[in-house]
């Protein structure tokens, strides 16, 4: 800008004042509209993809031979939950996984979160995750002015839960099984002591496939709470 009006204003020679102030007017045409294209379009930049996973554990009681995830969906129909896990077997309590932050809602709306029943003996969470980064060190030159680099796109958690061995429960069915559950285990501690054969057997079931037992209790479970899923 400065050498488009020095060109025109001050060089005395008319092809010379042409040739510069023409010369510095298309070099500043060229930079309004390449800074137009990366605002506009991100021009100048590449989206970079990254996949993570780890296990997780569940929410309820760790010694329950089934696993508990307890989700809450945020807003209606969205298919975007909070989830409540442990990161760690032997933490105490679980936690509140993928929460809004309401302090800063751009970068919120950019992470998604939700679920998928599977064929598996392990829940796992992963998470998928797009950033822009500069296309190369010329593009980094140009407008590496605004803290750009490694700029969130998108981020979408899925936990992948055993569909067999697992309950996806939201926090009024959790708060329904801590409540019953005693009732409906005493009932079973009876009708086990009435049928000693049968009492024998859930317990080789127990030791001898675990998976199996939890499938058990996982079923009994639904239909104790209504689950039809």
């Amino acid at each position: 800008m400065i050498g488009t009006f020095f060109g025109f204003m001050f060089i005395q020679n008319r092809l010379a004042r042409w040739l510069v102030g023409g010369v510095c007017f298309l070099l500043l045409a060229g930079s309004v509209a390449m800074l137009t294209l990366h605002i506009k379009d991100n021009w100048g930049m590449k989206k970079v993809n990254t996949a993570t996973s780890r296990r997780i554990y569940t929410a309820g009681e760790k010694s329950a031979p089934y696993g508990v995830l307890i989700k809450a969906e945020i807003g209606k129909d969205t298919n975007n939950y909070v989830f409540v896990y442990r990161h760690d077997k032997t933490s105490d309590k679980p936690e509140a996984n993928f929460k809004p932050d309401e302090k800063n809602i751009v970068e919120a709306i950019k992470k998604t979160a939700t679920y998928e029943l599977v064929d598996e003996n392990k829940a796992m969470v992963t998470t998928y995750t797009t950033r822009r980064v500069w296309a190369s060190n010329f593009y980094k030159l140009l407008f590496s002015v605004g803290g750009e680099q490694n700029e969130l796109v998108r981020e979408h958690s899925v936990v992948s839960v055993p569909k067999n061995t697992w309950l996806v429960l939201t926090q009024d069915q959790a708060q329904k099984l801590k409540q019953e559950a005693p009732a409906m285990q005493k009932q079973m501690t009876e009708a086990l002591k009435a049928n000693p054969q049968k009492a024998a057997e859930l317990t080789g079931l127990q030791t001898s496939n675990p998976a199996a037992y939890a499938a058990l209790q996982v079923k009994q479970m639904k239909q104790l709470l209504g689950i039809t899923e």
